[in-house]
């Protein structure tokens, strides 16, 4: 059966995470089961490659890098998905199997959510732009009305100096009249000529007219301030509008404005993702036990139990090497033991002798 599988289905049955050696001992509809479950984990890393090269592209100006980084993410995705197939051990509960690929299925959820966001932001592309375009446009809005107060506080302190300075030559105008009809003699005391009150008027005039000069230039001092300040706040508006025009989105950013235009159709993608992704799993959890399931089972007591013998053999060893042990220290015990006695014996033969020579020497003597 070896000479009938293809590279690309030997591929295909090392992404699903199969062993080929046990696979291939298996009939032709087990080896297509598991040949379709690693096209799907190979799809999986396919779209997650394309998704995270939409992010990088986001967080990254260089293409290169964002090709790397994705590459390199769909790597990790594919051996993560094939981990999670291949771990997997099917019998005969199926409720106590769904509870042990439990977590399986949350990391398969999580994965999913990862991928499907750079997807979906790629899809609804000008929508959010144009969400976040009307966004620039709402900021930019605020700012102006933010500083508006001021500039309309600026601009009635300006069209009040103007309004009194009006007033002050309306009245000018009225002294400098009284003052020619009074000398002409068409108004007030009515004698023509240069008189005491066509004097007075005259001076009252020019004493009005260095007040006025006086006002005009304190006038327009102030009004040049308030039109300084004017610029400096129109200036600070442009300037914050400006920063919040030269502002780019990022990726959450873009997650953000994606959230506030169409959940239904967010979690829609994500479902599809979330289906995609932990579809190998349910394929698995709603198989039945196959050829190829019973054959890792075998190996796995097979090994199970050579590994037992092996510990039996070790602990034999070891309590075997305990005994020799200990039979050799109970052996250089004894030795010590007869030796210790032989010391003491011929420590008592040594002062018996001591004892009857002094005897017979003391027999001597007397």
């Amino acid at each position: 059966m070896k000479e009938n599988i293809t590279l690309v289905t030997r591929f295909f049955l090392f992404a699903s995470g199969a062993t080929f050696e046990l696979i291939m001992k298996c009939p032709r509809f087990e080896v297509n089961k598991y040949a379709s479950i690693g096209l799907t984990v190979l799809f999986t890393a396919f779209l997650s490659v394309l998704s995270s090269y939409f992010a990088f592209n986001l967080i990254f100006d260089s293409h290169s890098l964002s090709i790397l980084l994705s590459l390199l993410w769909g790597c990790i995705i594919f051996n993560l998905d094939r981990y999670i197939v291949s771990s997997m051990r099917m019998n005969e509960n199926k409720w106590r199997e769904f509870l042990k690929s439990i977590p399986r299925i949350l990391i398969a959820i999580i994965i999913a959510v990862v991928i499907s966001k750079p997807l979906e932001i790629k899809l609804f592309e000008s929508e959010i732009d144009t969400y976040l375009n009307k966004e620039k446009i709402e900021l930019s809005f605020n700012v102006s009305k933010k500083y508006s107060s001021n500039l309309k506080l600026l601009e009635s302190k300006k069209s009040l100096l103007e309004s009194d300075f009006q007033k002050q030559l309306t009245l000018r105008d009225k002294y400098y009249e009284e003052y020619k009809c009074e000398c002409t003699g068409t108004c007030g005391t009515k004698v023509k000529g240069y008189g005491e009150e066509c004097k007075s008027r005259g001076e009252r005039y020019e004493l009005f007219l260095s007040e006025l000069e006086l006002n005009k230039s304190k006038k327009d001092s102030i009004i040049k301030l308030y039109s300084v300040e004017e610029m400096k706040i129109k200036e600070l508006i442009e300037k914050e509008i400006l920063i919040i025009n030269s502002n780019s989105y990022g990726l959450f950013d873009k997650i953000r404005a994606l959230n506030n235009i169409d959940k239904f159709a967010s979690i829609f993608i994500l479902l599809i993702f979330i289906m995609i992704e932990t579809s190998p799993l349910l394929t698995k959890l709603l198989s039945q036990k196959g050829p190829y399931d019973n054959l890792v089972l075998e190996q796995e007591v097979l090994f199970e139990s050579n590994y037992l013998k092996q510990l039996d053999n070790f602990d034999h060893e070891r309590i075997k090497n305990k005994k020799l042990k200990e039979m050799s220290v109970n052996l250089e015990i004894k030795s010590k033991e007869s030796e210790i006695k032989n010391i003491l014996k011929n420590d008592a033969f040594e002062r018996y002798d001591k004892m009857r020579n002094q005897l017979d020497i003391e027999k001597k003597t007397k």
